[in-house]
């Protein structure tokens, strides 16, 4: 008879614990492995990624390096045709001028005419310099230097013509030059210096006691020493007198006397003033140009104008502003429009030499 089979052991409990337990460390370790697969695929894209743009971007340096070589080459083959041209032409002018110069040679006028001629064209260049600038010191250079061609060639025939530029040049030599260059100067330091005058509403500073003269010292002491006995110390004062005080003490520097010559100095506010200093910049400004330009009547015109200013508004008992005004006054006197000599003496001669030349 067949023996009953026993039953299945039941499963130990001690062993169903650690597999249990282990469970959760293989989710955990197939996650941290699936992440650092991903990690690895998407360093791999970007790897891959970065290579084809480093690969894009050595393409396009490439083309843009062969595009500059092009350009280069044709840049360097336009400039050699263009020196062959330059070349070219320059063969022709020297030729050119070959040519002329043998034409002149055969037919250039004699010694005399040339030196007349010269003469003749530094008369032009100082009466165009006279009529242009009103300027003796170009003109006159060039009368001597006219006479000095002439005293060069030591003939008879040149009398006349240079005792006409005699003439002029004694005429030109007493004329008075301007001194441009001063006039300058002096208005670029009115200009730097119209920020820094003080207007005529300005407040006055308070005035200041004379320090004790060192000498005075000694003395007062010595006369203290040798007075009579103190007198009896004055009686305290009331409280009338303590309020009086105090006032005088608290409010006595917010009242102040100023007296201003004219009445539109005290209606500029500091914007109003920041614009006169502004117009009056403008004013000197307008005398530079109009000394550079030689226009007598716009530079007097704008000296006049900064004087109204300098008048009106700014406080002329400051040394500074007295200056500026004497600078104006010195500069108004100034004369830009000379009268300066026609020369119509050596115009005349070197016409009059033309003429007698055969």
């Amino acid at each position: 008879m067949n023996e009953a089979s026993p039953p299945p052991a039941a499963p130990d409990a001690s062993t169903a614990q650690p597999d249990a337990a282990a469970a959760p460390r293989r989710g955990w370790r197939r996650a941290a492995l699936t992440l650092v697969a991903v990690a690895l695929a998407l360093a791999m894209a970007y790897a891959v990624l970065e290579t084809r743009r480093e690969a894009k971007l050595q393409q396009q340096l490439a083309e843009t390096r062969a595009r500059e070589a092009a350009q280069a080459t044709a840049s360097a083959q336009l400039a050699a045709q263009q020196a062959q041209e330059a070349h070219k032409r320059l063969a022709e002018l020297e030729q050119a001028a070959a040519e002329a110069g043998a034409r002149e040679a055969s037919a250039a006028p004699g010694r005399d005419d040339a030196l007349l001629l010269e003469v003749e064209r530094l008369v032009m260049l100082a009466m165009q310099d006279l009529q242009l600038t009103r300027q003796p010191a170009t003109a006159l250079a060039a009368l001597e230097l006219a006479d000095a061609r002439l005293a060069a060639a030591s003939a008879p025939r040149w009398v006349a013509l240079r005792r006409a530029l005699a003439r002029d040049i004694e005429r030109l030599r007493t004329v008075p030059a301007v001194d441009t260059t001063g006039i300058a100067l002096k208005l670029d330091q009115l200009i730097a210096g119209a920020d820094v005058w003080p207007l005529a509403n300005a407040p006055a500073a308070p005035p200041q006691a004379p320090p004790p003269s060192p000498k005075a010292a000694p003395r007062a002491l010595a006369k203290k020493t040798e007075a009579a006995p103190e007198p009896a110390p004055p009686p305290p004062p009331g409280p009338w007198q303590r309020a009086r005080a105090w006032l005088a003490e608290e409010f006595g520097e917010l009242v102040r006397i100023n007296e201003v010559a004219t009445p539109e100095a005290l209606l500029l506010n500091s914007e109003q003033g920041r614009l006169v200093r502004q117009q009056l910049k403008l004013r000197l400004l307008g005398a530079r140009i109009a000394l550079l330009a030689r226009s007598d009547k716009l530079f007097h015109s704008d000296i006049d104008s900064a004087q109204t200013l300098l008048a009106l508004y700014f406080d002329g008992r400051h040394a500074a502003v007295a200056n500026a005004a004497a600078t104006l006054r010195q500069l108004n006197t100034a004369m830009l429009a000379l009268e300066v000599p026609a020369l119509a003496d050596s115009h005349a001669a070197v016409r009059a030499a033309r003429a007698r030349q055969p």
